[in-house]
């Protein structure tokens, strides 16, 4: 199938690449700081910019600021360059009979705009295909949504999103169109993440002013991404300002971070960015030296250099740590010993081996952790000990090209090889299973991919391609198909359609749906088959007023999962390495509707989603062979965001969430049983529960508030915000239990089912600084 999608390319691309036509590139990068700016439109008109004529070409920056535009003759244009956030710029380009390139390298100036940094769709009609099921989000905009103790989150932000779910109040997971946190393939400077929440997944790892771009695709993604079933998040590091020292910090009630990034010489600039959350120091302020109180602490660090080695090359290193510890000291009694965390690196060349073709080769390093050391003192001379270890190792080589080969084709084409290391081990007493002696696997998988966005005609655009993989443990080869098509019904709005085929060799194996440390990634193996997705999604995108300040978007999507692994319901331990023979294959399905209304620009911002939405799972072996929905299925899902400026120093924002229950598994009635062979003993209750989720808590909403004020100190730009999270006080329940209450007209204690709710209204300020 790759040679026919190559032999397509070439035999379609040839006439075109033969003809005598002029290729205009070049960068496009940040007025003053020198950053690039991803996702910028470069359209060229002929003689000179018309308003509503639409331009002869188009295209836009990759991650690296670089465009390449084939099909300019002879003759004079209008170069507009365009991007989210930046005042637009023309230049006069004219082509003579001898021209045979034009390098033009464009500085775009920032502008002040109330909110326009959430993009869904284009700013023009040839940018819907590379948008089908996608949203942008910049780091500016994350900064000024609600947050929970002041202390802004990524993943919080990403599931107030149509189709993008959280599986409870604690954790800030994602749960994209039906599939779990470990479906989403995770990139940081295109180094995958393993693990990416802290605090049990109340907090992602990752620091927003660290970042530069914010990309999610949340189904259907072209061939250059795989891996994973359902979603790509792919984030992208600052790269340092070129022409001076500057920087950033918060304080939060809960963590706070520093930012600094400059020049080091004429061609290197640098970034550095830390956080740290401080609960250890809070726990130590207000408990008393005698009591055995558990510490915890979270730490991330990011650090980027980009060098400048000539006019056509540059060399990126780029690394992120991250760690949890959770600790207790060492007692007579107990003690308690867990960590877990991300290191990674990755170096990164890139050369402009000529003005249409664009060069990418990487050497990534990925290490994930996690272990447990738990000690229980059980009488004078027996310690009770459990400990457990799970790491993956990852060393990769990745090189991708990027080829302007013909008028109307943009080809992408890459190769990846990865070499895993897995070790997972879990020792303990007889109460966990007995002793399991630790396992450690090595596997090798390689990837291949090309892709070509193809400008059919003026209205109709595709992108087809191919990825093809291959995993060492027990000798996988898969090929998956991936076809996006997009048609321009008028000039404000296209429709959209995509197909793709996803596999995924890595399973994440838990007990729940809660996105946790404990939980062990473990390789396809000869009876471990890969996870496999077919995915299809129809869309529609419009602009609805003249100046594009309102859009809206709606997609509809299915998704058919095979191949999905959980553990049996009669697994022997909770925690440990997961054995094959405790696995059970099953298969899932995800369907529904997403409508997405956004206000970008004005005073007044934001949008209002709407996700009606079905999801399920199918397992031999569990629920006694019948479907049923994971905790994060919800019928309904509405999200409302509002950013207004009140004055030249005051902001207001606010968003609401509406969700429909959760499903859970709950008791729902009781039968009485008495010993064997015991007829005068009292008779003990036994729970009878519900079908596997078949319940559903209370609906799920609250509202959440943000005042900013700007104002300067000691000559430097401060921000102070006000946050309410839960305005009106809902108790929203995150679990349900039975307990034992006093009946006092019977006299008698009865079983009764109570709620478990997490947080209550709660105001918090923060404090942010630059300089």
């Amino acid at each position: 199938m790759i040679m026919w999608i190559v032999l397509f390319v070439s035999v379609v691309g040839l006439p075109a690449a033969m003809a005598s036509t002029v290729v205009i590139s070049g960068t496009v990068r940040e007025q003053g700081s020198g950053e690039a700016v991803v996702g910028a439109t470069i359209a060229l008109h002929r003689d000179s910019l018309v308003p509503g004529r639409k331009a002869e070409r188009g295209t836009y920056t990759n991650r690296y600021g670089f465009y390449s535009l084939k099909g300019a003759s002879v003759g004079r244009y209008a170069v507009v360059v365009t991007a989210v956030g930046y005042t637009p710029t023309v230049t006069a380009v004219v082509i003579s009979d001898t021209t045979t390139t034009v390098r033009l390298d464009v500085d775009l100036a920032s502008r002040a705009i109330a909110s326009r940094a959430v993009v869904v769709e284009a700013e023009r009609g040839e940018r819907a295909l590379d948008r089908i099921s996608t949203v942008t989000v910049s780091p500016a905009f994350i900064k000024e949504m609600p947050s929970f103790g002041g202390e802004v989150d990524v993943f919080r932000v990403l599931q107030l999103l149509p189709g993008v779910k959280a599986s409870s109040e604690l954790t800030a997971g994602l749960y994209v169109r039906g599939g779990s946190p470990d479906q989403n393939l995770i990139l940081l400077d295109g180094v995958t993440v393993y693990n990416p929440s802290h605090l049990g997944g109340f907090l992602s790892a990752f620091h927003a002013d660290a970042l530069r771009d914010i990309k999610l695709i949340k189904g259907a993604f072209p061939a250059e991404y795989g891996g994973r079933l359902s979603s790509v998040l792919d984030m992208t590091m600052k790269e340092g300002n070129a022409e001076r020292i500057k920087g950033n910090g918060h304080i939060s009630m809960i963590a706070s971070g520093l930012s600094i990034d400059g020049p080091i010489d004429p061609q290197t600039t640098f970034m550095i960015s830390g956080r740290r959350f401080y609960a250890d120091i809070l726990v130590g302020l207000f408990t008393s030296p005698t009591e055995e109180m558990p510490t915890y602490y979270f730490y991330d660090l990011n650090v980027k250099i980009n060098r400048k080695l000539g006019d056509r090359d540059r060399l990126y290193v780029s690394g992120y740590f991250g760690r949890d510890v959770l600790a207790s000291e060492p007692s007579e009694s107990n003690s308690i010993d867990v960590g877990w965390g991300n290191a990674t690196a990755n170096i990164r060349w890139t050369r402009l081996l000529s003005d249409d073709l664009f060069l990418s080769t990487s050497a990534i390093y990925t290490d994930y952790d996690f272990g447990v050391d738990l000690r229980e003192r059980r009488g004078v001379n027996n310690t009770f000990r459990f400990t457990t270890d799970s790491r993956i190792r990852d060393y990769t080589l990745r090189s991708e090209l990027q080829w302007a080969a013909a008028t109307d084709h943009a080809v992408k084409a890459g190769i990846d090889v990865t070499h895993h290391a897995f070790t997972s081990g879990v020792s303990g007493s007889a109460a966990f299973g007995g002793p399991v002696n630790t396992a450690r696997l090595e596997a090798i998988d390689a990837a291949l991919f090309v892709q070509d966005e193809w400008t059919i005609a003026d209205a109709w655009r595709a992108n087809l391609g191919g990825r093809l993989y291959w995993f060492q443990q027990g000798g996988w080869v898969r090929f998956e198909p991936r076809v996006s098509l997009a048609h321009d019904v008028t000039p404000t709005t296209a429709l959209t359609a995509s197909f793709a085929v996803a596999h995924q060799f890595l399973h994440l194996i838990t007990r729940n749906d809660v996105s946790l440390p404990t939980d062990v990634w473990f390789p396809s193996t000869q009876n471990i088959q890969p996870s496999r997705s077919v995915q299809g999604v129809l869309g529609m995108q419009t602009q609805l007023d003249d100046d594009g300040a309102w859009r809206f978007t709606a997609e509809a999507y299915y998704k058919h999962m095979d191949n999905l692994y959980e553990y049996r319901d009669d697994a022997e331990f909770t925690l440990g390495v997961p054995l094959e023979s405790q696995f059970t294959a099953g298969q899932g399905r995800a369907y529904g509707v997403e409508l997405f209304l956004q206000k970008q620009a004005g005073a007044f911002t934001g949008w209002l989603g709407y996700t009606l939405a079905w999801t399920d799972r199918l397992f031999a072996d569990l629920n006694n062979g019948r479907r049923f929905p994971p905790r994060y299925d919800r019928r309904h899902d509405v999200s409302l965001t509002l950013q207004y400026r009140l004055g030249e120093s005051w902001r207001f924002g606010a968003t609401w969430q509406y969700g429909t229950g959760q499903a859970y598994t709950m008791p729902a009635g009781q039968y009485l049983t008495s010993p064997h062979n015991v007829p005068w003993s009292s008779p003990n209750a036994v729970d009878l529960f519900t079908d596997r989720n078949g319940f559903r808590l209370a609906a799920f909403h609250k509202l959440d508030l943000q005042f900013l004020h700007e104002y300067t100190w000691f000559g430097l730009p401060f921000e102070l915000s006000l946050n309410v999270y839960n305005a009106y006080n809902r108790r929203n329940p995150f679990a349900l239990y039975t307990d034992y209450s006093f009946d006092d007209a019977t006299g008698e204690y009865r079983k009764v089912i109570k709620q478990l709710t997490l947080f209550p209204i709660i105001p918090t300020v923060g404090l942010r600084f630059s300089f």
